[in-house]
């Protein structure tokens, strides 16, 4: 059984994570489940697709493969492939096979991990018309179970049979295919994750169309600082200044402005004005700021803006929104 160096797996991985780069990977099993988490936990990839492609190309290079597709049936007999990867360009996303009889056809109807690394000359003729008049002298084949999706299958192809003096074994090993079974988890959790961000944006254009959520140039004008003068002027710059670096109960902010608490209650309501109101006004200004441009995290964002924890910001922002941080933050992420 063949396992991967460090070096040739970063080989492997083009445009990779840095952190995948300098993993030191002397087990296989340790390398997928590493790259397992690292794009479902820190989100490395670009995307869905970029990650599956991730997975797909790891197996290549750890089963000396030609070829690796996801594919998924549409009919009894038909499979439309989902993914590819490989050095034949006879597969493309979309695509649609005819695998009748094949292993890939064996897989989801027992619901079993099939390997086989030298097939029966009998077999050969059908798996390479079968995929596309590739030929296929072994293959690995497991299912890919998604929450959401339809079973598929996830399967490396490779031209040439194994045999005795190819690997120590003679053949594939029980390390295989657990290697195989946790690439196929992998690309399940990357097909929930891509279905969940098609449906997200389903429901936000919904949402705009209904008129339940504003443009971010409204949200942004209802955000603006209050164009106030005097003693309610001088309370949003202190206010302004203190943010991120000091407390801003109204105690803090008349201590600075040397006045008693009472007194500046009293002068803030001889312009119809409350203190309440003005904070309010300024946090709400930098909450959009701090979660669009600045990107800081929710817990940052509350302490930052004086709340006494995040369940507190998250229901203020709530009132003046409508929404939670984390909700508008996923919708005008990319506005900005």
């Amino acid at each position: 059984m063949k396992l991967l160096s460090s070096s040739t797996f970063q080989q492997s991985l083009p445009g990779a994570p840095p952190d995948l780069q300098f993993y030191n990977m002397d087990n296989s099993l340790d390398g997928v489940s590493y790259l397992y988490r690292v794009l479902t936990t820190s989100h490395a990839a670009e995307s869905c697709n970029q990650a599956i492609r991730l997975f797909l190309q790891a197996g290549l290079k750890r089963f000396d493969a030609d070829i690796a597709l996801v594919t998924r049936p549409v009919s009894a007999q038909v499979y439309e492939v989902v993914s590819c990867f490989g050095n034949d360009e006879k597969f493309f996303v979309g695509q649609h096979l005819s695998l009748d009889g094949t292993y890939c056809e064996q897989v989801i109807t027992k619901n079993e991990t099939y390997m086989c690394s030298k097939l029966p000359d009998q077999r050969v003729h059908s798996n390479s018309m079968a995929y596309n008049n590739t030929q296929v002298g072994a293959y690995l084949g497991t299912v890919v179970n998604s929450t959401h999706a339809k079973r598929a299958v996830l399967c490396f192809l490779k031209a040439q049979s194994l045999d005795a003096g190819t690997l120590a074994s003679g053949g594939y090993s029980s390390e295989d295919a657990a290697f195989l079974e946790l690439l196929a988890e992998g690309v399940a959790f990357m097909t929930d994750q891509q279905l969940a961000q098609a449906q997200r944006k389903l429901t936000d254009q919904a949402m705009f169309a209904l008129g339940s959520v504003k443009t971010l140039d409204e949200y942004l004008e209802q955000a603006r600082l209050p164009e106030v003068f005097g003693v309610p002027a001088r309370v949003v710059e202190v206010l302004e200044r203190r943010i991120g670096r000091a407390p801003l109960s109204i105690g803090h902010i008349a201590e600075e402005l040397n006045l008693s608490k009472r007194t500046l209650q009293r002068r803030l309501q001889q312009q119809d004005v409350s203190f309440a109101d003005l904070r309010d006004q300024v946090r709400f200004h930098y909450s959009i700021d701090y979660l669009i441009k600045q990107h800081l995290s929710i817990d940052s964002i509350s302490a930052s803006l004086d709340f006494s924890d995040r369940t507190s910001f998250t229901n203020a922002f709530k009132r003046w929104t409508g929404l939670s941080p984390s909700t508008f933050r996923k919708l005008f992420r990319d506005y900005v």
